[in-house]
Order: C-alpha cells, then sequence, then structure tokens
C-alpha cells in the first residue's frame, strides 16, 4: 500500500469543504450517478488470472499450513 498517496488523499479530503465532502461522499456512494460504475467494479479474487498459477510447483510449500 502506498501510504505516502494514501495520506496525501486523507489530507486533500479534509481541506474540503464540509459540501464538498458531501459531495465526494455521494459520488463514492452511488458511482452510477457520475458514471464510473465501470471504474469501480471489484472482481472476486479467486477469478483473478495469478490465483493458483503456482499449484503444480513442487519445490514450493503449501503457504496455508
Amino acid at each position: 500500500m502506498n501510504t505516502k498517496l494514501l495520506d496525501s488523499l486523507v489530507q486533500i479530503i479534509y481541506s474540503l469543504t464540509t459540501d464538498e465532502q458531501k459531495m465526494l461522499l455521494e459520488q463514492l456512494l452511488n458511482p452510477s450517478s457520475n458514471g464510473l460504475e465501470n471504474q469501480l467494479e471489484l472482481t472476486a479474487l479467486e477469478n483473478e488470472p495469478f490465483v493458483g498459477m503456482w499449484q503444480d510447483r513442487e519445490d514450493l510449500a503449501d503457504s496455508s499450513q
């Protein structure tokens, strides 16, 4: 996680007026109202192509054990 970026975003959000913060919150909670619904689409982790890519590797230990 990029903590510097996150800290910068928090500072920017706190610098917004109350009305601007409300507008931001509305946009985040209702992505379809501002055309962001496709950008905020989440994918289940197990559907990601990298999951299981080393399952046939015998030289790697089972990380869940």
